[in-house]
């Protein structure tokens, strides 16, 4: 067994689902993890297959029959994580406004902070009616960081940027 990522994306309509884990399966294959999400008219997945070795470049034809499917394949390779490192929760909320994502994964970027998960939304304000920026995400932070200086960072770009975050702690990875 291989593992491989799948990719795909295409306009949403009934049935995508069910014709790429039906070509997962037809190949003897088993999808260890998904996230799929509809923005707009637009579905999108992210699959991690389990399959045969002998059945991957079937898998990349049948897929490529899926009317309309926009879809990349990559077989994964083993490498080793580092365990020296802590999941956190990281949420931020301000007015909706143009650069808020960048400032802040630059900040986690140049401290070798990863991004394992971010989901974002706006919603309009329950009193004002202005458009307000939701960001949601876990990342993972070395053990070796000085979460003092961490947090000294985020409270000024939190400052700067007129930004409500969080930080928690979720578990040691």
């Amino acid at each position: 067994m291989i593992k491989v990522i799948l990719n795909a994306n295409a306009k949403d309509r009934p049935g995508l689902v069910s014709e790429i884990s039906g070509v997962i399966f037809s190949l003897n294959g088993n999808i260890a993890e998904s996230k799929m999400l509809r923005l707009e008219n637009i579905f999108s997945v992210i699959m991690a297959i389990e399959i045969p070795e002998k059945n991957k470049d079937k898998l990349d034809r049948k897929v490529k029959s899926i009317k309309n499917l926009n879809y990349t394949i990559q077989t994964l390779n083993s490498f080793e994580q580092n365990n020296d490192s802590h999941k956190y929760l990281f949420t931020l909320e301000c007015l909706d406004s143009e650069g808020i994502i960048n400032h802040f994964t630059n900040y986690f970027n140049s401290q070798n902070i990863n991004i394992d998960e971010m989901n974002t939304t706006t919603i309009c304000a329950p009193t004002t009616g202005s458009l307000l920026f939701n960001l949601d995400s876990t990342i993972i932070v070395p053990a070796k960081m000085n979460m003092e200086k961490l947090e000294l960072k985020l409270n000024s770009l939190s400052e700067k940027f007129n930004v409500s975050y969080n930080l928690l702690l979720l578990k040691s990875k």
